[in-house]
């Protein structure tokens, strides 16, 4: 049997080049990202655990009531809503949006242009959010990231961009690294990746965490790209001028550190950093803006600060007292809990004490549990928590074990499922087109072998995430053993 590769659209963005995106391998993605020929679609193909354009002959249709592009059949749909999972449910996708989203059986009439998508044995689900990471981040290695030319960092980003989309990740909140031509090469579909929310730096005082200054006067903040600013600031007029020359270089939010970290050289996770006035300042200059701001911070002073100047969101809140989870859900602040980096540190160490710096060693223990409980009692509270890792340091592409790590905290498979797609966009400030799967929304999705409100692990194994497609297009979908697949031709 012969399967043929055909285009499922063009890039959005970009009506003059079309781009077919197929997980075939990442070299043949990017190579079709910059065919300059007009799309098209195989009339009345269907295409069935087949890659993306690979089209199997199907039976005619009859005239078509209406012009989707593509249809999406499950036989489970969790729509992100918190309403309960239907059963043999369809998704019409017209362009980059969901048209209608009705029963199977209610189908016909789709018209000779429309690609189906049959999966009768998979979930679809809204696809997943990560509100704090790190894309660019190298590890902790600081003499491998003194080592590192900046041409193989930028181009170990993108493929780390790819590769977290291809997981099930749609769109990213990256935490301070990535600058805004990395952003623009996912818009422009010169690199497949997750739709991008960036903060470029993290805001910090001087010898604070996110300041990587060493001991022998040299940062290792390394290798750091001319769009991505020094974060340092002291002083309430410094304070302000750094956020302004953050939004100038194209933020999208503006992050700030108020205590110290686990991963901080100097200072730990109770330990203030800025003032009151200094941060009000920032905060007052972010919205004044139109940026929404994310705080580090673990908890004591610089955390309760945080309440006082209407932060949008508190990332980790690891050491936080009752009292202040209870005012972060009187005030309607964001959590965003990163279990993942923690989890991992601790992993870390136990396969290999020296496998970290030893102030990471030293402070986790004091760190880990105290987080766990605190999630528990956020839950509690009511506390809005949308989900994030902040592990790119210590390996990308596995933001999705972050559900099994909430659930094993405390939180319901269905619970997980909505802190990472429709809370997530609820935080991005996208609730109104992303992050569930109904009609209007962005077709952002994915298709999982399983179903995760029976076991939430099939969504953290990338060999179960089947199908991805963000924005109406496919990115990701597997081959039938024993296929024959003809990529096509690279122009010279």
């Amino acid at each position: 049997m012969l399967w043929r590769i055909g285009l499922l659209s063009a890039h959005p963005d970009f009506s003059d080049r079309p781009h077919l995106f197929f997980r075939v391998s990442l070299a043949a993605a990017m190579a079709e990202a910059s065919r300059q020929a007009r799309p098209h679609c195989e009339g009345g193909r269907r295409a069935s655990g087949v890659c993306p354009g690979i089209a199997v002959e199907g039976p005619e249709e009859d005239p078509p009531m209406q012009t989707p592009t593509a249809v999406i059949k499950a036989g489970l749909l969790i729509n992100g809503t918190g309403a309960r999972p239907e059963r043999n449910m369809a998704l019409i996708i017209e362009g980059r949006k969901i048209a209608d989203v009705r029963p199977t059986a209610s189908l016909s009439n789709l018209g000779d242009m429309v690609t189906v998508y049959d999966f009768p044995q998979l979930t679809v689900m809204p696809g997943m959010i990560d509100t704090h990471d790190h894309l660019a981040h190298l590890g902790l290695d600081v003499k491998q990231r003194m080592n590192t030319p900046p041409s193989l960092a930028v181009l170990q980003t993108g493929r780390w961009a790819t590769d977290t989309l291809m997981i099930g990740i749609t769109s990213f909140r990256d935490a301070a690294g990535v600058d805004l031509g990395l952003k623009m090469a996912v818009e422009q579909g010169v690199i497949p990746g997750p739709r991008l929310f960036i903060s470029l730096v993290i805001i910090t005082q001087t010898g604070g965490h996110g300041d990587l200054m060493q001991p022998c006067g040299l940062s290792s903040d390394f290798p750091r790209l001319p769009g991505v600013p020094d974060g340092a600031a002291d002083g309430v007029d410094a304070c302000r001028r750094k956020v302004r020359e953050v939004v100038r270089l194209g933020a999208d939010c503006i992050k700030i550190a108020t205590t110290g970290g686990v991963g901080s050289p100097r200072g730990g996770p109770m330990t203030r950093q800025f003032t009151l006035d200094e941060l009000r300042a920032m905060v007052d200059e972010a919205h004044a803006a139109g940026k929404p701001v994310m705080v580090h911070a673990h908890g004591g002073d610089g955390l309760k600060m945080c309440l006082q100047v209407g932060v949008d969101s508190i990332e980790h809140a690891a050491l936080a007292e009752p009292r202040d989870l209870e005012r972060m859900a009187e005030l309607g602040i964001w959590l965003v809990p990163t279990l993942s980096v923690t989890q991992r540190m601790k992993e870390w160490l136990e396969r290999d004490p020296q496998s970290l710096p030893a102030y990471i060693a030293a402070k986790l223990p004091g760190v880990f549990d105290v987080q766990r409980r605190n999630f528990k009692k956020a839950l509690e509270c009511g506390v809005k928590i949308a989900m994030g890792t902040d592990a790119g340091a210590l390996g990308h592409a596995q933001n999705t074990k972050e559900l099994v790590y909430m659930v094993e905290a405390g939180m319901t498979p269905m619970q997980s499922i909505l802190a990472s797609t429709r809370m997530g966009a609820e935080l991005l400030g996208m609730g109104d087109s992303l992050g569930t799967l109904e009609p209007g929304r962005l077709a952002d999705l994915v298709m999982i072998d399983g179903d995760p409100l029976s076991d939430i692990a099939v969504v953290a194994d990338p060999d179960r995430v089947k199908l991805v497609m963000k924005n109406g297009i496919v990115y990701k979908m597997p081959v039938p053993q024993g296929a024959r697949v003809l990529e096509p031709k690279v122009r010279a």
